[in-house]
């Protein structure tokens, strides 16, 4: 039985001539947070593995799921505003589950996973930083940030 027609702009996996993606490491990144509503800079962190790539792909993932990760300008006025306005997103009384319902929401809303590009060596943030959101109560808390670097044409 004959193939069907190829979808243009698609190419099968093994297809010489397509861009080839490999995983070149996994990285962890933990940090010491406290919250509520507060935002840790983690822009060089994620710099630091992006280096060495020159075409690529950064995959982020917040492990727990209260924490989430987003992109931000790297303007302490934009950060403050974004930490007092998270305070309307979601309430944070009246849920059924007890206690954190709303960091659980928060989390879901915002996102526990990024992905960034890898252009010419860096992460191109024109200005943006990348952030750790902590959405829990005000006590220490250790967080773990699990990243994969991936190389288009790797050898």
């Amino acid at each position: 039985m004959p193939a069907g027609p190829q979808r243009e702009g698609r190419r099968e996996a093994g297809n010489s001539g397509g861009v080839g993606m490999k995983l070149l490491r996994i990285g962890e990144v933990s940090l010491l947070t406290y919250g509520p509503n507060k935002l840790f800079d983690i822009t060089e962190k994620m710099a630091q593995l992006a280096r060495g790539v020159a075409e690529g792909v950064l995959l982020l993932q917040a492990v727990g799921s209260t924490g989430a990760l987003l992109l931000l300008p790297r303007d302490q006025r934009i950060l403050d505003s974004y930490e007092h306005d998270l305070w309307d997103l979601v309430e944070t009384l009246g849920w059924r589950h007890p206690g954190n319902a709303y960091a659980h929401l928060r989390s879901t809303l915002i996102g526990t996973i990024l992905a960034l590009p890898i252009v010419g060596g860096e992460i191109p943030l024109n200005g943006m930083g990348v952030f750790f959101l902590e959405n829990q109560p005000a006590f220490n808390r250790r967080r773990k940030i699990v990243a994969a670097v991936a190389a288009a044409n790797a050898p």
